[in-house]
Order: structure tokens, then sequence, then C-alpha cells
């Protein structure tokens, strides 16, 4: 990354991180990490694919002067070691739900239910922790949820990372893939962005060509009947993913649970909660603490 990225955001990622606590949970012949600020009952962030705790930075600190904010690693991502593969849908939820009772138990006698928030592909792994433990959650607020079996919406072209790239080319790359995917105004694809991203994804190393095809389509339109706990959705009106399905992925949880609260960030790309992060944080705040 050339200085201009790196300098001031990575002091941010730095301070932030440095501010949390860090737990460890048994994951495949590792740990899976978790990260937590602040008191109050549990909120538990579970981030998108090819993603990190990172994609909550703007998020944490706004979240945590009401709530203890617990961050996730998923299973073969950023900090955390690999599950074992192949493997289900399930198998990794189980890896989580049996962390989140650890992380419940240590921080609070296993008293407190947490409110799980998940995005796009961690929506998958918390609908099933939702079906596994019941009995540990309060509720789930997705937020752009993948697998349920619903065709994404024509994906534009992206831009290619190399090994032979110059520092300014992989900036470059990445500015592309944001604004094409994740960040519907690229003018607020800034610094920061770029390098969680390409902090992300050098350090993803967990592929849902793991799991069975089933899985990949639809693991969480599966799960969603057997959830038991409120649920609760927030959507973006410029979703690359959903495009021109978001009716249809929001009335899957309708069908679910008809009385949901469903919200939808009409101006925002798929990372609403960065791209717009005080309105994000100023919504889910408000689901969470009803």
């Amino acid at each position: 990354m050339p200085d201009s990225v790196a300098g001031a955001p990575a002091d941010e990622i730095a301070r932030l991180d440095g501010m949390a606590r860090h737990v460890g949970t048994p994951c495949g012949d590792g740990e899976m990490v978790w990260r937590l600020w602040g008191v109050g009952p549990p909120v538990v962030l579970f981030h998108g694919n090819f993603g990190t705790w990172l994609h909550w930075i703007r998020n944490v600190e706004a979240l945590a002067d009401r709530y203890t904010v617990i961050a996730i690693d998923a299973p073969g991502f950023g900090d955390s070691a690999m599950p074992p593969v192949p493997c289900t849908a399930r198998d990794v939820g189980a890896i989580v739900a049996e962390g989140l009772g650890v992380v419940l138990e240590d921080l609070f006698g296993g008293k407190e239910r947490a409110r799980l928030v998940p995005f796009s592909f961690g929506g998958r792994l918390a609908g099933e922790v939702a079906v596994l433990a019941p009995e540990r959650l309060h509720s789930v607020t997705f937020v752009a949820p993948g697998g349920l079996g619903i065709e994404d919406a024509p994906w534009p072209e992206l831009a290619k990372l190399r090994s032979r790239m110059t520092p300014d080319e992989v900036v470059a790359a990445h500015r592309h893939n944001l604004a094409a995917m994740m960040i519907a105004d690229p003018g607020k694809v800034d610094d920061l962005a770029i390098l969680i991203q390409d902090r992300n994804t050098s350090r993803a190393r967990f592929r849902m060509t793991s799991w069975p095809e089933d899985d990949r389509w639809e693991n969480l339109a599966r799960a969603l009947p057997q959830i038991t706990v409120p649920m609760q959705g927030i959507w973006s009106g410029r979703d690359a993913f959903a495009g021109h399905t978001m009716a249809r992925r929001i009335a899957l949880l309708k069908e679910t649970q008809p009385d949901a609260d469903i919200r939808v960030m009409d101006t925002a790309g798929h990372w609403m909660f960065y791209e717009q992060a005080d309105a994000f944080n100023a919504i889910v705040l408000e689901m969470l603490d009803r």
C-alpha cells in the first residue's frame, strides 16, 4: 500500500484494535478470535465474505456506548484459524455457536443473551447459530444477508489483483471493486475503505466451495423457518448483489416472521454501514434498543 493509503487509516485500525479485548475459542487446529469493546448487553457483529471485524470499524464505538460489542473474525478469515474442510454451513455455524457460549459465559456468567447483527455472508453463519443455540440469543438483525436461494444481480466486471502489480495499481483495483460492488457513492471509497479491503481480501482463506452446493445456494433460506428468536432486517436500495431481487429477499424474512421490522437505506450500497455509518448506527441502535 502507498503511504497515502496506509498512514492515517492504519493508525485508526491500530487505535480501535488496541482498545479491544481479544478472546480466543477453539476452531480447527487453532482459535477463532473475538474482539470486545464497551459494556452492557452483548451485540455480536458478523462480517461479510472476504472480510474481517474491520467491516465494522465505523460502527463499533457508536454501539459500544450502550452495548458490549463483540466483533468476530469468522473461521478461516482474518486472525481466526481455518475450520476443518470440507465442511457444511452447519459445521462452521457450530464452531461459532460454541465459541459464543464460551464468550457469554466468560463475560456474563451465561445470564445474558446476545443480539446478533450479521452482514452478507455473516447472515449465513448467524442463521446456523440461531438454529443451534436459540437459548443464547435475544434477536438477529440481518444486514443484507446471503444464502437465501435467490440469484444475485448481474455482477459488473471486477479488477483482478495480480502478483506483479505496483502498489498504486493495487489501490486502483480495490477502488474500482469497492465502487462496483460495495459502496454506491464512489466518493465514499476513501483510503480507509481501500486499506480494509486490501487487508481483508489478503487474509481470507475460507472459500464457500468447501460447502455442499445446496449450502452455497440456500443455507439461510433453509434455516429461517427454524429460527425462533425475533428477527429484523436492514437492506440497502443500491445493493449491487440484490439489485431487482431485494423485495423477494425481504419477503422470505417476512414469510417466517410477518411482524419483522425491515428497513431500507435507499441510497446506500451493500456495505451500507460503512458508507452511511451515522444513519446506519441510528437505525440499528433503535432496533437493538427495542
